[in-house]
C-alpha cells in the first residue's frame, strides 16, 4: 500500500518559526553582510539541516524507528557519558562535543531517543502500568539521561526531561504524580517568603476546616499524616535551599524575588529582559530598532533571551502573535500522533509535543520574571544546531508513522 502525504501544514508551521528565529538573529546582529562568523548564517545553515533531517526521518517506515528505539537510546546514552568526561566547559557546563569546528550537544539528540525508548516500552504487550518493575523500567529510562546531564551540570536542559511525565499521564499515570512535586516546590519557595511556621499552621487550619465541614470528621488518619508532612516537609526545606542547592542556584533564586538586590550582577538579566519587554509596549519599537539587544544589554540575547528582542521591536501584540503560532505548532504535533492510528507513534508525539511545551513555559516564564533564569532556549526562536537539527529529526519521525496512518504495520 502506498504511504500516504505528510501533514503540510505540521511542516509549514515549523519553516515558519524558523523563519521568525532566523529573521530575528538577523535584526540582532543589525542586518550584517552575509557571513560564516554571523548568527544567522550559522542559524540559515542549520535550519537547512534540520528540514534535510525531517524530510530523510520521514521517508523511513515507522516500523524501523521503532525497531532501534532502544538501540538509539543506548548509543545516546553512551556518547553523553563521553560527553561528561571528555568534553572542555563552557558556561559551567560541560555538555558540548567538539567535532572539527562545529559544537554538538549530545542532550538534544538523546531527548528524542528519550521519546522513541519511552513509547516503545510503554507499548510492550506484557506491559502493566500497575507492576512494579514496569515502572521501575519507565524511571530507569527517564532518570539516567537526566541524571547523565546533571553530571555535565546542565540544570536547565535536566530540568526538560520531566516533560515525559506527560505521555505517561496520557496512559494512565496519576495526575497527582505530577502535581504533587509542583505543589511541594512551591510550598518551599514560600518559605523564602514567609516563616515556614505560618505557612504549616495556615495549612493545618484548612486541612481541619476540610476534616470538620467538607468531609464530614472521615478519613482522620488521612489528615493527620498530611499535617505532619507538611510541618516535616515545610521545616525541611530551609535546610535543602541552605545546604543542598548550590551557591549559583540560591543566587538564581534570591535574583527572582529581587533582581534589584545585585542590579549589575546576578540580576543583570533579569533587570534588563524587562526593561526591553516595557520599551516594546503595544506595537514595538520596529523591526531592527530593538536597542537593548542590538548594544548588547542582554547577555545571551541569540540564545536564552532570543524573544526579548521579538517583544521589543514587535510588541506586545507581535510577541503574542509569535506565542500563539508556538502554541499551534504544538497542538499540531499532538493532533497529528493522535491521527497516526499507532499507539507507538501516539505516544511518541505526546512525548516530543510536551518537550517542545517545557521549553516554551520555561523560557517564556523565566523572561518575564517568573522563573529563575536557566539554560533553557525556545526551540526554532533561539539559536541552536543541535536542537533545531534534534527536533526536526523528531519531526521527521512523527511524519514517517503519519504518513503510514492507513497501513497495519503493526496489528
Amino acid at each position: 500500500m502506498k504511504r500516504a502525504a505528510p501533514d503540510w501544514l505540521l511542516y509549514f508551521l515549523a519553516f515558519t518559526l524558523m523563519s521568525v528565529g532566523i529573521l530575528n538573529l538577523y535584526s540582532i546582529e543589525d542586518f550584517p553582510a552575509w557571513s560564516w562568523k554571523y548568527a544567522y548564517v550559522r542559524q540559515f545553515t542549520w535550519a537547512g539541516i534540520s528540514v534535510l533531517a525531517m524530510v530523510l526521518a520521514s521517508l523511513i517506515e515507522g516500523q524501523v524507528w521503532r525497531y532501534f528505539a532502544y538501540t538509539l537510546y543506548g548509543l545516546g546514552v553512551a556518547v553523553m557519558l563521553l560527553t561528561a568526561v571528555t568534553a572542555r566547559e563552557i558556561n559551567g557546563a560541560r555538555a558540548w562535543l567538539s567535532i572539527g569546528p562545529l559544537q554538538i550537544q549530545p542532550a538534544e539528540f538523546m531527548k528524542i531517543a528519550t521519546a522513541l525508548a519511552l513509547a516503545a516500552y510503554l507499548t510492550r504487550y506484557d506491559f502493566r502500568w500497575g507492576q512494579w518493575r514496569d515502572r521501575l523500567m519507565v524511571g530507569v529510562l527517564i532518570g539516567v539521561p537526566m541524571a547523565l546531564t546533571l553530571l555535565q551540570s546542565d540544570t536547565g536542559t535536566a530540568l526538560t526531561f520531566a516533560a515525559f511525565l506527560v505521555p505517561l499521564y496520557r496512559w494512565g499515570l496519576s495526575i497527582w504524580v505530577i502535581l504533587i512535586p509542583v505543589i511541594l516546590g512551591g510550598l518551599a519557595f514560600m518559605t523564602l517568603l514567609y516563616p515556614w511556621v505560618y505557612i504549616a499552621s495556615i495549612l493545618t487550619v484548612l486541612l481541619a476546616l476540610v476534616y470538620f465541614f467538607i468531609l464530614k470528621r472521615r478519613y482522620l488518619s488521612l489528615h493527620i499524616a498530611l499535617a505532619v508532612l507538611l510541618w516535616v516537609w515545610l521545616g525541611f526545606s530551609g535546610y535543602l535551599y541552605h545546604e543542598v542547592l548550590a551557591p549559583h542556584q540560591r543566587q538564581r533564586i534570591e535574583v527572582l524575588l529581587d533582581p534589584y538586590k545585585d542590579p549589575l550582577g546576578s540580576g543583570w538579566n533579569t533587570i534588563q529582559a524587562r526593561v526591553a519587554l516595557v520599551a516594546g509596549g503595544l506595537t514595538g519599537q520596529g523591526y531592527g530598532k530593538g536597542l537593548q539587544s542590538k548594544l548588547d544589554f542582554i547577555p545571551q540575547r541569540h540564545t536564552d533571551f532570543a524573544y526579548c528582542s521579538i517583544a521589543e521591536e514587535w510588541g506586545w501584540l507581535g510577541g503574542v502573535v509569535v506565542i500563539s503560532l508556538y502554541l499551534f505548532f504544538l497542538l499540531r504535533i499532538a493532533w497529528v500522533a493522535e491521527s497516526t492510528n499507532n499507539r507507538f507513534a501516539l505516544l511518541y508525539g505526546y512525548a516530543l509535543s510536551a518537550l517542545l511545551w517545557i521549553h516554551l513555559l520555561i523560557n517564556v516564564a523565566m523572561i518575564v520574571g517568573l522563573l529563575p533564569v536557566v539554560g533553557i532556549p525556545l526551540i526554532f526562536i533561539s539559536y541552536g544546531g543541535s536542537s533545531w537539527v534534534a527536533i526536526g529529526w523528531g519531526l521527521g519521525i512523527l511524519q514517517s508513522f503519519y504518513r503510514e496512518r492507513w497501513m497495519r504495520l503493526f496489528g
